[in-house]
């Protein structure tokens, strides 16, 4: 029909693959957000039972993350995000697994006389931690090449494989030498052993700073598959312009230590200096007295001014040449 607009197939990711990966970080971020201020509203068995529902949604979101990747691979038959789809998902269902049988060992449902039935969770988790590490920098990797690919102007984050890298070094310091160990309550006051103050506060550090970093990581990740084959040529033209005038302004410059504004700007040259017109008469002819001019005498000694008739200085009685020369 005249008037309609005819509409373009979609080229790039499909909106059912990015919908995948972009809902599956998003609840990942909001699970981990609620989880680390949920202990603010108090204790007792309710919040432990929605601590342990958010942990396992995080699992969950994860596996969901690997599937959206998947699905992506199959699009664009990318190895690299094919590998990480692997690697983030077998990671992820192994860590749910994980925490499925810490929870039943925690209620009391499995029961255990060995002391070293929480080893192989740890261990898992330790494994999961290194996994996921590599994983999402392969995908950061992946990331990247798709904003040189000019798919997008986001590169990837290092947020979440270092986040991750924290939680192995955290869970590994854990295993090694639990907390309960040299940290501990008695009544409601915290003993630490001595000796041990500097390594509670490195793994407080270790704690937090994971929580941090991945939360912002999958949040960069959500908004880079959001954008991604949805940025207009016109931005990267525009982007490439300023990038072009910014490299000009400095070429002309001169860099940080710049000859016009640089950072310690004030060093430009000097003004050239403007060369002396030539004069059309000889210089002989300049320094020739006038005649008609009234000759002055001077004392060659002291430089009285003499009269013209003065035979001597009156001030150092110097006899006047010019008059014995006349």
């Amino acid at each position: 029909m005249m008037g309609e607009i005819e509409l373009q197939p979609e080229s790039g990711i499909k909106n059912t693959t990015r919908k995948h990966i972009t809902n599956s970080t998003l609840v990942y971020v909001l699970t981990m957000m609620v989880s680390m201020f949920i202990y603010l509203l108090g204790s007792g068995p309710a919040i432990v039972y929605v601590d342990i529902a958010l942990n396992l949604l995080q699992s969950l979101a994860v596996i969901w993350l690997a599937y959206g990747l998947y699905l992506f691979h199959k699009e664009e038959e990318n190895k690299i995000i094919f590998f990480t789809s692997l690697i983030v998902g077998s990671a992820a269902i192994v860590l749910l697994v994980s925490k499925i049988l810490n929870i039943l060992y925690s209620v009391g449902i499995l029961v255990s006389s060995d002391p070293f039935r929480q080893l192989p969770v740890n261990i898992t988790y330790i494994v999961s931690a290194a996994a996921f590490t590599f994983g999402f920098y392969q995908l950061k990797k992946a990331v990247d090449s798709f904003a040189i690919q000019r798919r997008n102007i986001y590169r990837g984050q290092l947020s979440l494989p270092i986040g991750f890298a924290l939680l192995f070094i955290y869970l590994t310091v854990e295993t090694i030498i639990p907390q309960e160990t040299y940290a501990y309550y008695v009544g409601e006051e915290l003993v630490i052993v001595e000796g041990y103050q500097i390594l509670l506060w490195v793994q407080y550090f270790f704690s937090m700073g994971n929580l941090v970093m991945i939360v912002l990581g999958f949040w960069y990740l959500r908004r880079a598959f959001a954008t991604l084959d949805k940025i207009p040529e016109e931005l990267f033209q525009r982007i490439e312009e300023a990038k072009a005038q910014r490299a000009e302004a400095r070429q002309q410059g001169g860099g940080m230590l710049g000859r016009r504004g640089g950072l310690f700007g004030g060093l430009a040259p000097p003004p050239p200096v403007k060369p002396v017109p030539k004069t059309q008469e000889p210089i002989e002819e300049i320094l020739i007295e006038d005649s008609t001019l009234p000759k002055k005498m001077f004392c060659v000694k002291c430089g009285l001014e003499l009269d013209d008739d003065a035979a001597f200085c009156g001030d150092c009685g110097e006899t006047n040449p010019y008059l014995k020369k006349g």
